[in-house]
């Protein structure tokens, strides 16, 4: 008798496994997802820095790094990507325990191509899937777009989150990276009908700054939560880059 041969591993599509758990939704068909629970989170810690994870109890894990931190060759993508059981054993017991956790901030460029910024956001959809799946942690949807056209699709099957999170990190130092930021601070607050609280990552110790970057959204009401993480603390401590871009 002939062996079946397993298509799906020869095809790589063992990502399969986790789009077929989510309705399909939008024009590029991005997994749907929602966040229905506002937590309080106090502090981020970042995936390099897991003697932080558990910092308080309310602490969320962030993937806020340089990609290659969280995304290189022995990365979770590369695991569901590639279906290895083994590495994503290894993700299981070190995100285990966590009560929070942030979808990883998978960087899209506004110089890149349609193609690989819509990839990368779907990599993005794929994260919080495998990670609501395989963890214990409430999954925080992140928000993020590089251009206008990013904006167009950067929501679609995420209308029903109550609470989704940004990186104000890299706009804050740079003007053209904040005026597409405000934009989709607005974009969010405008198509997000349930949403109720935004989470910023941050490295600025002047609140107030960044607090004004979210002017629109704290006038239609959204709760606006800057939880520390060890660089704000830093910058707050010796007097950092008023930005946090250091």
């Amino acid at each position: 008798m002939k062996k079946k041969k397993n298509l799906k591993k020869l095809l790589n599509l063992s990502m399969v496994d986790y789009t077929n758990l989510t309705p399909k939704i939008g024009d590029l068909d991005m997994p749907y997802i929602r966040c229905k629970e506002v937590p309080t989170i106090d502090f981020i810690a970042e995936y390099n820095q897991p003697s932080l994870y558990f910092k308080t109890p309310s602490t969320a894990l962030g993937f806020f790094e340089y990609d290659i931190c969280f995304d290189g060759l022995y990365g979770l993508w590369s695991a569901i990507y590639y279906g290895v059981k083994e590495l994503q054993d290894f993700y299981r017991e070190r995100f285990k325990g966590l009560r929070y956790i942030i979808t990883p901030d998978v960087s899209k460029c506004g110089d890149n191509c349609v193609e690989e910024n819509n990839y990368r956001h779907f990599k993005m959809r794929i994260f919080s899937v495998w990670l609501t799946m395989n963890t214990d942690a409430i999954v925080i949807p992140l928000v993020s777009c590089a251009n206008d056209i990013d904006m167009q699709h950067m929501l679609d099957g995420m209308e029903d989150c109550n609470v989704v999170a940004v990186n104000a990190k890299g706009p804050m130092g740079d003007p053209k990276q904040m005026e597409v930021f405000l934009k989709m601070i607005k974009y969010t607050v405008d198509n997000l009908p349930d949403l109720k609280s935004i989470i910023v990552n941050t490295a600025s110790p002047d609140k107030a700054k960044v607090l004004k970057c979210f002017k629109y959204a704290i006038d239609k009401g959204i709760d606006i939560q800057i939880p520390d993480n060890q660089l704000l603390l830093r910058n707050r401590l010796i007097g950092g880059n008023k930005n946090g871009v250091n």
